[in-house]
């Protein structure tokens, strides 16, 4: 300890703030994902039979949505500064006779949002009501609302993810997808290029993957 008194260090603060806050979030969300189309447990060498995965790849749906619920958390406050400042911009020359549009978007169409911050404020309303179906299909009788059926067949009690579960996963993916690219952005993570380099999203998608395999 002694040898290192005085000694001065230099760190990226923005990629010591991504590498221990919402790069464990993306990996927790990597892994809930690997569950939900697979079944098997990150990290569990357990062996799962056929009904036990299937039983899995239902539970990761509440996981997928927690770990997009704590990506945002993370990630709002540097979302709505950056949002603040280009609102700011956007209204700074228009005078009183000009129509000034408020911060406090109308989030119920996505398409309409100008502003990342709200987008983020869309995104957490989507989760939620995905948490409340879920709840819903467990509280609920019926079979329609079910993200697992379970049916016999040679005797045998064999489980049936539905279309619910297909669909609510679809859903969560572009979800996820949607709240990467805002983090990317508002560079509350790092895409790993350089940010003169113009690519797809789908190309900064695939080198922040391998950003985080590196970690």
């Amino acid at each position: 300890m002694a040898d290192n008194y005085g000694e001065l260090k230099t760190m990226q603060s923005g990629k010591e703030i991504d590498l221990n806050t919402t790069v464990p979030a993306m990996i927790d969300f990597f892994n809930a994902l690997r569950q939900a189309k697979t079944g098997n447990i990150p990290g569990d060498e357990k062996k799962y039979n056929t009904n036990q995965r299937k039983l899995n790849q239902v539970q990761a749906l509440n996981l997928l949505i927690s770990t997009q619920e704590t990506l945002i958390t993370l990630a709002s406050g540097q979302v709505e500064h950056r949002s603040r400042r280009k609102y700011e911009i956007d209204n700074k020359n228009k005078t009183e006779e000009d129509e000034i549009e408020s911060f406090e978007e109308n989030i119920e169409d996505l398409d309409n949002i100008k502003y990342d911050y709200n987008k983020l404020r869309y995104w957490i309303v989507f989760l939620g009501a995905c948490r409340q179906e879920i709840i819903k299909a467990e509280k609920s009788k019926t079979r329609e609302d079910d993200f697992l059926l379970s049916e016999q067949f040679d005797g045998e009690e064999v489980y049936r993810l539905t279309t619910n579960f297909w669909e609510m996963l679809a859903d969560l993916e572009f979800c996820f997808k949607s709240i990467h690219q805002i983090l990317m952005v508002n560079k509350v993570i790092a895409s790993g290029v350089e940010e003169n380099e113009e690519l797809t999203y789908r190309e900064l998608e695939e080198a922040f993957k391998t950003r985080v395999m590196e970690a």
